[in-house]
């Protein structure tokens, strides 16, 4: 049945329920007997109730349904959106992802056999101030939840229930991408601090991951500390902290030492009385806690990460990949979880979301448009990151990206997307098939990946004079 925009509109405005959703008697059973397509908005809250409104066959039905998180609240909403239908009768449910609020409500109307679609906030939005612009209530947002597929538009795709050990893995790697993200901005303020605090000493110590940097900026940033301690004293704490390739005693350390110091003095003439570094060093002994807290709470998620990855993949299938290695195929994994819920390769890539937006006006296209912002945000990531290592290694792959760069005047980024698209294909037909893949030539003959990259270097090498004039905001010539 096909509802009119002015119809819906109206009954979204005014809540107007026809009187055959009104009544239980023998004309609401006859009608059921018509009925095709229900579809249920849910309107979600965090902590509050949660508002569902039934449309049959494009029409409000019955009250609102108002409901929580427990489990008789849920077996009272699932006994409605079946409530006098018949086997064959399509149910939908409706909602956005409002935090993980959808995820009990969506894994019971699934089990029940209703079929579950999230859409974007920015959608719903859009429609509602179309509908009611000067209305914003959860019942108003239910009503446009429930109403959105009359209006045509993209299809609405099931949401994905998956399996509690898949479910666990998307949860660790988003957790730990959670935590190198905030690692990465901690370093970056410490960095920022050691650049006005003390100029000299970004040049004098090692990388700020590591322990001998870290260990160093939480005792001796403060330089009336670094000038009045013996050397003896550092030269103990070097060698106590350093490793990796750093040494614990010779010319390093020996050099270390009189950095330390030199940066300490230059600081005390940069700032004299005007800096209380006793109190800086606190704030940076602090930041530098947590920061190696969650270094360790990384390190965890790793053991548990890896762990459970090879029981959900135990062919390491997503590994067999180029440019997929250890990090990134637990999190591919746990974001997709299976390609069965895929019907193509190209369904794969719209919930990838890696392709442009497209800008048509007049007879006349403008190519070179952004990424559309739809898709999962963390692997989008994850496989722009692979994409970026597979061009160095796959001669196919290597080859899209050098045609694009050389002769098509696109530039890294459009490059890449490219490559990122290829690459979600191969995880797509890896996982389908149930084999690893095989890095092959141009004539089908497996290759090694120290003989694949060899034809990468040989073949596909973008020069430095074109990747450069593809920069979209190169810095002018030197005079």
């Amino acid at each position: 049945m096909i509802v009119t925009l002015d119809r819906l509109r109206d009954r979204v405005v005014t809540n107007d329920i026809p009187d055959c959703a009104r009544g239980a008697g023998s004309e609401r059973n006859e009608w059921s007997l018509l009925m095709t397509h229900r579809t249920i908005g849910i309107d979600l809250a965090i902590r509050g109730d949660h508002v569902a409104q039934i449309f049959d066959d494009g029409h409000p039905s019955g009250r609102p349904i108002r409901f929580r998180h427990d489990p008789a609240s849920l077996n009272s909403l699932v006994l409605r959106a079946r409530d006098k239908l018949n086997e064959s009768d399509r149910v939908q449910a409706i909602m956005e992802p409002t935090g993980m609020s959808w995820f009990p409500i969506a894994h019971q109307l699934v089990d029940a056999g209703v079929e579950v679609a999230r859409v974007k906030g920015k959608r719903v939005k859009a429609l509602r101030r179309y509908l009611s612009e000067h209305a914003k209530t959860d019942l108003a947002d239910a009503q446009v939840l429930a109403a959105i597929p009359g209006f045509g538009g993209p299809r609405l795709d099931p949401v994905h229930i998956p399996a509690a050990r898949s479910h666990a893995l998307q949860r660790l790697t988003k957790q730990r991408s959670r935590f190198q993200d905030d690692l990465s901005s901690a370093k970056r303020r410490l960095l920022d601090l050691v650049r006005w605090a003390s100029p000299a000493l970004e040049a004098v110590l090692p990388d700020l991951a590591t322990r001998l940097s870290l260990a160093s900026l939480q005792r001796w940033l403060d330089p009336e500390a670094v000038l009045s301690v013996r050397r003896p004293t550092l030269r103990k704490f070097i060698a106590e902290h350093a490793s990796g390739n750093h040494p614990h005693s010779g010319p390093f350390v020996e050099a270390l030492i009189d950095g330390l110091r030199d940066a300490a003095r230059q600081a005390q003439a940069l700032h004299g009385r005007h800096v209380d570094f006793a109190e800086l060093q606190a704030e940076v002994a602090l930041e530098i806690d947590i920061m190696l807290t969650k270094m360790a709470a990384v390190s965890a998620l790793e053991q548990r990460i890896a762990a459970l990855y090879d029981e959900l993949d135990p062919q390491s299938l997503l590994r067999s990949i180029p440019g997929i290695g250890e990090h990134l195929a637990p999190t591919i994994l746990g974001v997709l979880h299976t390609a069965r819920r895929f019907h193509s390769e190209r369904h794969m890539r719209g919930f990838c979301g890696l392709f442009p937006k497209r800008s048509d006006s007049g007879g006349t296209e403008r190519p070179g448009q952004q990424i559309t912002q739809g898709g999962n945000d963390r692997i989008k990531r994850a496989l722009m990151l692979a994409a970026d290592t597979a061009r160095r290694i796959d001669p196919e792959l290597a080859e899209i990206y050098w045609r694009l760069m050389t002769a098509k005047g696109h530039h890294h980024k459009q490059a890449l997307c490219a490559v990122a698209n290829r690459l979600t294909n191969r995880i797509f037909s890896v996982l389908r098939r149930g084999k690893p893949y095989v890095l092959r030539d141009k004539d089908g003959n497996a290759l090694t990946i120290e003989q694949a990259k060899a034809i990468v270097r040989t073949s596909y090498t973008v020069p430095n004079a074109v990747r450069a004039s593809r920069r979209a905001n190169r810095s002018p010539p030197a005079a």
